[in-house]
């Protein structure tokens, strides 16, 4: 064991070096930016629908390999969104009033278990079409 540390310790040196800043890869962040988009496209407000169905447009032109794990990550959103788990916190112009929080919802949607799995699976479908693109 001790004569394979040498060893570990240059693989993530490299790593470090190579990428620093742990900056997510295209992949990851395609597939889990269309998830964040599929979210948005979803919410009562026109505004966050467009920007939704925008961004998750471009995700779309510009991802490698099939449609198919996207639909599943879109799908395991809308199971997530029917939970009902937006946070609220208090107006403070209307006292006693709740003020929905879609944007930071969306934006943590990809840590939930059920999305995060979607996410998984989907970046292990598509792998071999980043790698080879």
């Amino acid at each position: 064991m001790r004569h394979l540390l040498p060893r570990f310790a240059g693989v993530l040196l490299a790593v470090a070096v190579i990428d620093p800043a742990g900056a997510r890869t295209a992949l990851q962040r395609d597939v889990e930016d269309y998830a964040v988009a599929s979210c948005l496209a979803n919410q009562d407000q026109a505004y966050l629908r467009d920007q939704g169905d925008g961004w998750a447009s471009v995700i779309v032109q510009r991802a490698k390999g099939g449609l198919e794990p996207l639909k599943a990550v879109a799908a395991a959103v809308k199971t997530e969104l029917a939970k009902g788990n937006m946070p609220v916190i208090r107006s403070e112009s209307e006292p006693g009033k709740g003020k929905a929080l879609p944007v930071l919802y969306c934006s943590e949607i990809v840590d939930t278990p059920a999305v995060r799995a979607a996410v998984d699976a989907a970046m292990k479908k598509l792998a071999a079409s980043y790698r080879s693109r």
